[in-house]
């Protein structure tokens, strides 16, 4: 059979949970296993996986898991789906080391199948020719993989900062270029390394005080830049936060990063150091609640940041993230700090493509069909809006939605099912097993509070033997809740009263009193917490 089919797991309409499978007659491949953190987390998930089923229930028929590079919305999901379906995997080198340390952390250190791929290299799995073209990215050994298929080449952007020459010697036979979309509805302005690097060379020298800069920990050329600058202003460095951490010794274990460790120093180190010979870099580039970054605009990290010293964060605020960053700026200004970030200062280039680039590389491939990825809708259809300009070129253009099956024939693309598909959520042990109703729960609670109603009832009379007693959390302020208590009691039992004069049925009274109880709430408060009932029968 010389059927290719492409589905999506997750990364389409979505950022994060990149993860694609690709399908012929001979077996399958899944590129990337990427998760998602949640962008407000009153619900207490950690963090947000692709629903892995199709790949479980058909894992005899997949021959490899491809990643093209170390970021986690592209490989953060991979524990979960290697210890149901252990799968070879396939990465660059540096890649595969952030692997293995996420896989030890899960303490999975059976033997899973990791195989290191280098740039230019060729291997043939499930029925198709994968070749690793080598791109630039904000991380060390990011690809961009070219896939020979039964209905033609394949070729997968990965993350791509700008286009590599391999694009123009790759078409014109492209039948499916699959393709990041993140920067395809707005331009950004282009900024280079180099006047990243000038920019972030200026603050330094001006600032009379300790600098702190928080940057993507997987960012290893900007961590290098930054060592650079700190030794070349006669300061050390320090690296801050478990993550970032992590990166560096890998990166130094492989010797992508070069350090002289006198230059470095102990995070317990800075607060005996003059602050003038200080340089920080840390975790926090999201304003996530526990990282350094934030632990400092909070006043809860051992380091504190006073008048004189300068902040740097250099990262783009992910989509999502944008009130938890303002919120931590705000208190590092408050703090006294003067505050550097992409909106106003030159200290970060983005690692993805602009919309030139995205349209030289569909120049350079002229695909048949593009489908837009690694986006939400309204970037995936900026890309296909690029594509569509481009005179001469009459390519389909596929937005597809998770789950959906794409099958690729002669002419053309068109969906012909739908797998199993969605989120599921991380908390704490628990994956997957969180449901909606869980979720719903834990919200309704946390904007309206908790009531207990507990009741005694004498069935055989029928009448209330003790009760009703009600306890509130979360309801009301303290100096209000007697009151409320009070008036609850009084209505819960006036509708115990009326109920119990009637057929007794447990189940309907816990109903009949959780919906008055849930009226009165609502009409006195303006809101209606969770009401529990608990009936006892004597």
């Amino acid at each position: 059979m010389s059927f290719v089919r492409v589905i999506p797991l997750g990364g389409v309409r979505e950022f994060g949970l990149n993860s694609t499978v690709i399908e012929t007659g001979t077996g399958s491949i899944l590129v990337d296993a990427g998760l998602m953190f949640p962008k407000f987390n009153p619900t207490g998930i950690d963090q947000i996986i692709p629903d892995f089923s199709y790949v479980k229930e058909n894992q005899e028929a997949f021959e490899g898991i491809i990643l093209t590079h170390g970021h986690e919305d592209h490989v953060g999901a991979l524990p979960y789906l290697l210890k149901d379906a252990p799968i070879p995997v396939f990465a660059h080198p540096f890649t595969l080391e952030l692997v293995k340390r996420k896989l030890r952390e899960f303490d999975m250190n059976g033997p899973i199948d990791l195989q290191s791929v280098y740039p230019g290299q060729k291997i043939t799995i499930a029925g198709m020719e994968v070749t690793f073209i080598e791109v630039a990215h904000s991380t060390l050994g990011c690809y961009s993989l070219s896939i020979q298929t039964p209905q033609g080449k394949i070729i997968h952007s990965g993350d791509l900062k700008e286009v590599p020459p391999e694009y123009g010697t790759i078409g014109p036979d492209v039948k499916l270029f699959i393709c990041e979309s993140t920067n395809a509805e707005v331009n950004p302005r282009y900024t280079d390394e180099n006047r990243v690097r000038k920019s972030l060379e200026a603050i330094v020298k001006k600032t009379s005080g300790a600098v702190v800069v928080s940057t993507f920990s997987s960012h290893v050329r900007r961590i290098q830049m930054l060592y650079d600058l700190a030794v070349e202003s006669g300061r050390k460095i320090a690296i801050i936060g478990r993550s970032i951490s992590q990166i560096v010794d890998i990166a130094t274990d492989l010797e992508a990063l070069n350090f002289d460790p006198r230059d470095v120093i102990k995070p317990e180190e800075i607060i005996s150091m003059d602050r003038s010979k200080v340089l920080i870099v840390c975790t926090g580039t999201q304003g996530e609640i526990y990282s350094v970054l934030s632990l400092i605009a909070r006043g809860w990290h051992k380091f504190k940041v006073k008048e004189g010293d300068s902040v740097i964060i250099s990262a783009r605020v992910i989509p999502g993230n944008e009130l938890a960053i303002t919120r931590c700026i705000d208190k590092l200004i408050d703090f006294g700090a003067k505050v550097y970030y992409p909106e106003t200062a030159e200290v970060h280039a983005s690692g993805h493509a602009p919309q030139e680039e995205l349209r030289k590389a569909v120049t350079l491939l002229k695909p048949a069909i593009v489908m837009p990825v690694h986006g939400e809708l309204r970037h995936m259809k900026g890309l296909a809006d690029i594509v569509d300009s481009l005179p001469g070129l009459n390519a389909q253009t596929v937005l597809a939605k998770p789950g959906q099956i794409w099958t690729v024939g002669p002419d053309g693309m068109e969906m012909t099912g739908e797998t199993a598909h969605g989120r599921c959520f991380v908390d704490g042990e628990l994956t997957g097993d969180i449901r909606d109703v869980v979720l719903r729960d834990r919200r309704h609670i946390s904007e309206g509070g908790l009531v207990v109603a507990f009741v005694v009832i004498d069935s055989g009379k029928p009448l209330v033997v003790l009760g009703p007693d009600i306890m509130c959390k979360g309801v009301v302020p303290a100096s209000m809740e007697q009151e409320l208590i009070d008036d609850i009691r009084r209505h819960a039992g006036e509708v115990l009263d009326s109920c119990l004069e009637k057929e007794i049925n447990i189940q309907a009274l816990q109903n009949r009193l959780r919906e008055a109880i849930g009226i009165r709430l609502k009409a006195r408060l303006g809101k209606k917490p969770m009401v529990i009932p608990i009936i006892m029968e004597i």
